[in-house]
């Protein structure tokens, strides 16, 4: 709840939160992550906001190293890699994934959440 994030990020301490799409019991590994913050990924008509358990897992782990030592929270899903794209064959690793976005300087935004 929001309560609850605003006391962390309040506490000075290091954080990574995790806002997953709606839960999936499929196997991971096949589709892309799609990181952002504020809702993003969940505005516009006909978004798949979704992802499976064993991605998620898996980012939550990638987060333990990737994120370690920063205040950061964000929305996550997975898509369908591009069709007809022929140099990608395989998504982006959670690690590789996550460090991506972590370079783009991005947080959500709880500040405007207040009240």
């Amino acid at each position: 709840d929001l309560l609850t994030k605003m006391i962390m990020i309040q506490s000075g301490l290091d954080y990574t939160i995790i806002h997953p799409g709606g839960l999936l019991d499929t196997p991971g590994g096949k589709e892309e992550f799609v990181l952002d913050v504020d809702d993003n990924l969940y505005q516009g008509p006909k978004r798949s906001t979704r992802i499976s358990r064993e991605d998620l897992a898996e980012l939550c782990v990638a987060a333990l190293s990737v994120a370690k030592g920063q205040k950061v929270s964000f929305d996550c899903i997975t898509r369908p890699l591009p069709e007809g794209d022929k140099s990608r064959t395989a998504p982006k690793s959670a690690e590789r994934a996550l460090s991506e976005f972590l370079e783009l300087s991005k947080s959500s935004n709880y500040a405007s959440l207040k009240n």
